[in-house]
């Protein structure tokens, strides 16, 4: 399970609303040095905060100090189902339309429009599945003082 510790900045009937600081993978990657995003993140200035809508089995407050956690397959899943679907999808497009002996322009169509219908099959299939990348509320931890942004979560939700 890949998890995430933050607070909660808002309770609601069926989910929480968590407050996370938004992390870069740049410090345990060997090509730091010569990459960009490495520089634009180091001198970034100011933090992230990402804020992420959980299912919580607990009865927390705003203000508890939780983890979230979602499964690596179901990541996984909606990995293969949102990128790979439909690349595989035009792939097979190309070939079709090679091996039917297509002009190079109508090669290059059919491949752009079955990625098009790809996504859109992609689009309609999650719009159903609203549990494949469920985030849950692994555990609360300890309440010690966790100060992750000056304001709170609803002041930033009107600034936007």
């Amino acid at each position: 399970m890949i998890e995430e510790q933050g607070r909660v900045v808002a309770v609601e009937s069926d989910f929480v609303w968590v407050e996370t600081i938004r992390q870069s993978s740049c410090s345990s990657c060997s090509a730091q040095n010569g990459c960009g995003q490495h520089l634009s993140e180091k001198y970034r200035a100011d933090t992230s905060f990402s804020y992420i809508k959980a299912i919580s089995p607990w009865v927390v407050k705003e203000g508890d100090r939780v983890v979230v956690g979602i499964p690596e397959g179901s990541l996984l899943k909606a990995s293969f189902l949102i990128y790979l679907f439909p690349l595989l999808l035009m792939m097979a497009g190309i070939w079709l339309s090679s091996v039917m002996g297509f002009a190079d322009w109508l090669l290059l169509l059919s491949a752009g429009l079955l990625l098009v219908c790809g996504f859109g099959a992609v689009r309609l299939f999650c719009n159903g599945s609203a549990d494949m990348c469920r985030v849950d509320v692994v555990r609360v931890l300890p309440s010690e003082t966790l100060n992750l942004s000056g304001r709170s979560f609803r002041q930033k939700l009107s600034s936007f």
